[in-house]
């Protein structure tokens, strides 16, 4: 990533430190479209703190981690049938905000689906709509069985499966994740389309319109510099198909530093330098997650900047 870049785009952020300068009042003015805040902005913080931070900022809908990503790994676990869940349910109707996505389910070619059924139950009591997962495909026909049994198991349940495609992983470009839900074949399994993994995998806005409206799901928004932190040949030889990836070992060589942007280095959205108006007069008008973690900001700002922000984004379509 180019240094310039960075710094170009640090000199248009407010201050870490500077108090919150949107009011509640004045986020709701902008709304033209509900947003919801994705678990990532604030993965650290207990469901109920985000809820209530995320409504003060203007959001209408939040997603939760609520499966760990790997073993060990941050999740703010629910169970179906529990006191806490009951709880949590009363929470969201009193703060006036409403769950909609969960995500951190990390699955391959031999995942057994019904480990996923307790965790799947828990997200139909929850009244989720969308259950957002990423994987390796190393056998692809068996990895479409896994997405079609878990799309299967949640239609009764009212939500949606989006399959989200990551650069390092072998499910890595926007046509490689609409192979796979083609071969599932499930009105409810979708495709998410993350503004940064669409560019970082080598994507543009116009690949959105190769792609049938039914397959393209739920819209994570946030922006970066136009130069990421890998190799265009590593990107070529994923799109090309001739890497052999399996994210399950760890980061893949030479994946490093789009692994570290995504997780801790994206950019509010009309920050940096993607086009992301385009890209959001090519998506089908689909709900939309704002993905924006800001280390070191307190979070209540990292929901106020990334509200209003992304408003003024919206603001231009």
């Amino acid at each position: 990533m180019k240094r310039r870049n960075l710094f170009k785009a640090a000199a248009l952020l407010p201050a870490a430190g500077a108090g919150s300068i949107i009011s509640t009042a004045q986020a709701m003015e902008k709304k033209d479209r509900p947003l919801q805040a994705i678990a990532l902005c604030a993965i650290e913080l207990p469901p109920e703190e985000f809820a209530l931070q995320a409504k003060k900022a203007g959001y209408e809908k939040m997603g939760l981690r609520i499966h760990p990503i790997v073993p060990g790994a941050l999740a703010h676990e629910f169970k179906a049938g529990t006191p806490e869940i009951k709880a949590f349910k009363q929470h969201l109707a009193n703060t006036g905000i409403v769950l909609h996505g969960v995500d951190g389910f990390a699955i391959n070619s031999n995942t057994n689906p019904a480990e996923f059924h307790s965790v799947m139950d828990a997200c139909a009591e929850l009244g989720v709509k969308n259950l957002t997962l990423c994987g390796d495909a190393p056998d692809k026909e068996k990895f479409a069985r896994v997405i079609q049994d878990m799309a299967d198991y949640a239609a009764p349940r009212g939500f949606n499966i989006d399959v989200e495609f990551m650069i390092w992983r072998t499910v890595g470009t926007l046509e490689q994740a609409y192979e796979l839900v083609k071969m599932a074949d499930r009105k409810n399994c979708t495709i998410a389309v993350d503004s940064l993994h669409l560019y970082r995998s080598g994507g543009s806005h116009f690949d959105l319109d190769k792609i049938p409206q039914r397959y393209l799901g739920e819209i994570h928004l946030c922006d970066a510099v136009i130069n990421g932190p890998i190799d265009p040949k590593l990107v070529a030889a994923q799109r090309a198909g001739t890497l052999k990836l399996d994210s399950t070992q760890g980061t893949p060589k030479g994946f490093e530093g789009v692994v570290r942007e995504a997780r801790e280095g994206r950019l509010i959205p009309g920050i940096g330098e993607l086009p992301l108006v385009d890209f959001l007069k090519h998506m089908p008008e689909r709900p939309i997650g704002v993905e924006v973690p800001l280390p070191g900001y307190r979070t209540q700002r990292v929901f106020d900047l990334t509200y209003k922000y992304s408003q003024d984004v919206l603001s231009q379509l």
